[in-house]
């Protein structure tokens, strides 16, 4: 922590309120972000027990895991999200723009997706999820649709992309405000992303520190996730989630039906929280003014948007590559024999994205 952004902790703690710890946006925040709210199952690593994505404020899609520990589940929970994700990437594909210079002439994608997630954890919860979908086969023993080793991959390659400096494409929430605001509590404590919102925009009659400590309370403001309330777990969710393996065990669907939907109301009640903290926290950093120079798409579109389109290629011609193997080369095509393997920004094989 440096000398300033300690001395503008220190102001905002005596003002009861979060300071500008710069004067202009260095992020870019795109015009239609993807919010994704992961939580796990306590215990169980890589285990999703439920989700609420989406890229549109008023419309979140909840996806719910029953059982964590049944492997179908939890694959088709995969499969669920790649329905929410995936298009949601591959919406971007359509418009090109050139790119200057160079003695050939290139293109790269007009805008990139952004994904939004409440913070850190989350973040390495995304990348945990995309290790263990990404290698899935969809033929034989075990098979999974085709869209969960695909989103394995989209979100590997996310997950690799925000540890780059300047990247804006998977995005942590706490990490973007904390950039631009300096609470009076510790880095740690900001962590909590209802708590520094607390900081940054306390409701009326409010100073931030109070705000800060009502946002400690787990049942008006759930944990952000992937981690769940210890109290949640042990006196609503263990229950709920007995009561719907012994429906599944006898058979009645109309209890499994019963049992799913009052699942998936605590959870909605965890997750909704959070929902809209992540676009109060869109909203706040939209309100900030761009750096001068910046792009509207990023001031980071060389970085971003052309590793973006390489792999983006790469993945398209290994699905038709794939596509070829299996059913033979396209009618429009004839005697196609694939198209070579491209290579990935960092120098490695295209098969480990």
């Amino acid at each position: 922590m440096s000398t300033l952004t300690s001395l503008a902790r220190a102001v905002a703690l005596e003002r009861g309120r979060a300071q500008p710890a710069c004067t202009v946006r260095h992020l870019h925040v795109s015009g239609r972000p993807l919010v994704f709210i992961p939580l796990a199952l306590a215990g169980e690593a890589g285990a999703p027990l439920a989700a609420m994505a989406g890229a549109d404020p008023d419309s979140p899609r909840l996806l719910v895991v029953p059982q964590p520990r049944n492997r179908d589940q939890r694959f088709a929970f995969a499969a669920d999200l790649a329905a929410v994700i995936v298009p949601y990437i591959e919406s971007f594909f359509r418009a090109l723009e050139p790119v200057p210079g160079g003695r050939e002439p290139r293109s790269r994608f007009a805008d990139a997706p952004q994904i939004l997630v409440p913070g850190p954890a989350a973040l390495g919860f995304t990348r945990l999820l995309g290790r263990s979908t990404r290698f899935r086969r969809s033929e034989g023993a075990y098979a999974v649709p085709e869209s969960v080793p695909l989103l394995g991959r989209w979100l590997t390659y996310l997950a690799e992309r925000a540890e780059y400096p300047g990247s804006s494409l998977l995005v942590a929430a706490t990490g973007a405000l904390a950039l631009h605001w300096a609470s009076g509590q510790s880095p740690v404590e900001d962590l909590n992303l209802a708590a520094l919102l607390g900081w940054i925009d306390p409701p009326a009659g409010l100073t931030g520190a109070e705000a800060a400590a009502a946002a400690e309370d787990p049942v008006a403001w759930p944990p952000a996730g992937p981690a769940t309330d210890p109290t949640f777990d042990n006196e609503v969710l263990a229950p709920l989630m007995a009561a719907h393996d012994r429906a599944a065990a006898s058979g009645d669907g109309r209890s499994v039906r019963r049992a799913r939907s009052a699942l998936e109301d605590v959870l909605a009640g965890q997750l909704s929280p959070t929902w809209r903290l992540m676009w109060q926290a869109v909203r706040l950093l939209r309100r900030a003014s761009r750096r001068a120079g910046m792009s509207p798409r990023g001031g980071t579109s060389t970085r971003t948007r052309s590793p973006h389109t390489r792999i983006t290629s790469a993945k398209a011609a290994s699905r038709s590559h794939a596509a070829t193997r299996r059913w033979g080369p396209p009618a429009s095509s004839p005697g196609w024999n694939g198209p070579k393997r491209p290579t990935a920004p960092s120098g490695r094989s295209t098969t480990r994205w």
